[in-house]
């Protein structure tokens, strides 16, 4: 008689989670059941690895023509790296060096290009021959050695106090296009 109850016991368990599934499987059929948004894959470039410190040098014909330093960079699989205080130095003919920092930006692994903007500080590009430019973003064009921006600007130099909006010229600052709103001031 122990035996009849608690196979009875066990055979009304199992009917009621039969039930419970059959049941289930009625009312959630053909509905479209997705994963929980933490564990789903977020849209976008997967992440390859994230580093402190990260440098990129550019040569040419054996010589170094621009190098890249940047505290910490995240690399993704479309080769792009998410950069935070950003030192790009250019070599040019004649030694001439300049120098570009930024607070955060982005950049283009393959090609070199670049975009720097303006966090807490301006985006600034200092020559050695005395040029200071400081805008809120900067956007590097490696092949062509140009930087350019749409934003305001002012550039200073021993000779020349130049301001506006939007600008274009090669990193040694020898060539200028100034787009619109030109204030300048020569000095002798």
């Amino acid at each position: 008689m122990m035996f009849n109850r608690n196979f009875y016991k066990v055979f009304a368990t199992l009917l009621l989670v039969a039930a419970f599934v059959i049941c289930g499987y009625l009312l959630l059929r053909g509905r479209d059941i997705t994963m929980p948004s933490l564990s789903r894959p977020s849209p976008g470039p997967r992440l390859l690895m994230s580093m402190d410190g990260f440098s990129i040098i550019q040569s040419e014909n054996g010589e170094a023509s621009w190098r890249m330093n940047s505290r910490s960079a995240d690399l993704y699989e479309n080769k792009e790296a998410q950069l935070k205080d950003i030192k790009i130095v250019f070599t040019g003919p004649e030694s001439r060096e300049t120098t570009m920092f930024g607070d955060a930006g982005t950049m283009d692994t393959s090609s070199g290009h670049a975009s720097l903007r303006r966090v807490t500080r301006d985006v600034r590009i200092v020559t050695n021959d005395g040029y200071l430019l400081t805008t809120n973003s900067l956007f590097w064009e490696a092949g062509e050695r140009v930087v350019r921006t749409a934003d305001p600007f002012k550039l200073l130099g021993s000779e020349i106090y130049l301001e506006g909006v939007g600008i274009s010229a090669n990193v040694d600052m020898r060539t200028i296009m100034v787009r619109s709103n030109v204030k300048a001031v020569l000095q002798e």
